[in-house]
């Protein structure tokens, strides 16, 4: 049997990761505790605030530690960081299964759950995934969201069926901490990992067998660049405004009237719109400059905001908003994603990419904390639609100003340090049908001898923004 080539192999990594994150902590957790936030309030006797607040902690502390993931996965790799990770939050789940009503054990638990689940969850995967991708990048780190949105898709309804089965809401943690263990331990184990050396060379992702690590910015160097700020930015508000009505959209629609299980219905449709959002979105950034892309999806929660504030008085609307809201959820994580790799490059893509993921997570808590107060202070959540709406329309016009990609696919290869040496030639069909390189990154890796061998390269002096 021949052995697989590094593209085929990518793609079967990008397919196992997929898998992973059906099981991710949206699914685990965003998702069902919007749909148990009631039944929990009412057996521990609690407002519906103390048990939105819990998630914050949650969201809170997987934040503080989301960095320090990245840095170990840039460390340690992938499956170091995500088997304990794995294991370690099903076993919080089942904790929190039989967990009294009180409340400092509660928070406790779900703080606990916040740092060991960080490795189960994008910031993992859409790693893994953008170091065995380059040119399909986009379309990689879409189809590997689309399992976070499966995740969310069929989460509502299998929280629903288990507390209709089982008569509660404690057998859904048991439930999902096995689901975990099934469908995210075998991938990690088998399939899912890190391509090696020759594998990075043979990819044409670096310029030698024996380099060590991917192009792109240090840490200093990345935060020092407009494009860093615009990005944190933008990670924060969406990361804030999606989840907060996704947490919210149950008790949301039935506070309008709408039937619980059409509440249900319309946060499963928000997890396969979001499904629909991770691969389009993927397919588009691959073909168009990814901000104009990120503008479009930005926007769609605004508009999805008024339809779910009930104010239009329209059968069929807030469905349509929950489906908006749902999209743009599907894109934040892809979109940052990619845009990171191809503005600030791979060389420290996980602690670069775990700030932003921090403020993804960050969002987890502020967002169901603003339309929490939002709502025990007016009655409704108008005010954190009015905040929200405003900040995504504000950071899509933002993002339009972030310039060229400097990492664009293919370019990401680095100049070699002498074109004259053989060893460190990269194979012309690496270098081949590359329309952004073209005959001048040809010249620079020895592909072509420069006409004065004892000169040096010549510079490339093209604008990098």
């Amino acid at each position: 049997m021949s052995q697989m080539s590094p593209t085929r192999r990518g793609w079967l990594v990008v397919g196992a990761s997929t898998i992973a994150l059906i099981v991710s902590v949206n699914a685990l957790i965003l998702t069902p505790y919007g749909v148990m936030m009631d039944p929990i309030a009412k057996d521990f006797g609690w407002t519906r605030a103390a048990v939105s607040n819990g998630l914050s902690i949650y969201a809170l502390a997987a934040a503080i530690v989301m960095p320090f993931a990245g840095r170990l996965l840039d460390g340690l790799g992938i499956r170091k960081v995500g088997i304990p990770s794995v294991l370690l939050t099903a076993l919080s789940m089942i904790g929190l299964a039989y967990c009294p009503p009180n409340q400092g054990l509660w928070y406790g638990l779900m703080a606990f759950l916040g740092v060991v689940s960080v490795g189960q969850g994008g910031l993992t995967y859409l790693k893994v995934a953008s170091e065995w991708i380059d040119r399909n990048r986009g379309l990689a780190v879409g189809l590997v969201g689309t399992g976070i949105a499966v995740g969310q898709a069929v989460a509502p309804a299998f929280t629903e069926l288990l507390m209709t089965t089982f008569g509660g809401w404690r057998p859904v943690f048991i439930g999902l901490a096995v689901l975990l263990v099934v469908l995210a331990l075998p991938p990690l184990l088998f399939v899912v990992r890190e391509p090696d050396a020759a594998e990075r060379f043979e990819l044409g992702l670096v310029a030698t067998p024996s380099s060590r690590e991917l192009p792109g910015l240090e840490t200093g160097e990345a935060i020092r660049t407009r494009q860093f700020w615009i990005l944190l930015l933008t990670t924060l508000v969406l990361g804030c405004a999606a989840p907060g009505a996704l947490v919210h959209m149950v008790p949301l629609m039935t506070d309008q009237g709408i039937s619980p299980a059409q509440a249900v219905a319309a946060l499963s449709a928000a997890g396969l719109s979001a499904m629909v959002g991770r691969l389009i979105g993927g397919f588009l950034v691959d073909r168009f400059y990814a901000p104009l892309v990120a503008a479009v999806v930005f926007v769609l929660p605004a508009l999805g905001f008024w339809f779910l504030s009930g104010h239009t008085h329209v059968p069929g609307l807030p469905l349509v908003g929950a489906i908006l809201v749902g999209m743009a959820m599907g894109g934040e994580s892809d979109l940052v994603s990619y845009m990171t790799s191809r503005y600030l490059g791979m060389k420290r893509f996980g602690l670069i990419f775990g700030i932003y993921y921090a403020l993804l997570a960050l969002g987890y808590a502020i967002g169901p904390f603003v339309f929490a107060q939002s709502y025990s202070a007016t009655g409704n959540y108008d005010m954190a639609f009015w905040i929200f709406g405003i900040g995504l329309v504000v950071c899509a016009l933002g993002g339009l100003t972030m310039g060229r990609y400097r990492y664009p696919a293919g370019i990401a290869i680095p100049v070699a340090d002498d074109p004259r040496d053989a060893f460190e030639q990269i194979p012309e069909a690496v270098l081949v049908d590359n329309p952004v390189l073209g005959a001048h990154h040809h010249g620079r890796h020895g592909v072509e001898e420069p006409a004065n061998p004892d000169s040096p390269a010549l510079e490339d002096t093209r604008d990098p923004v």
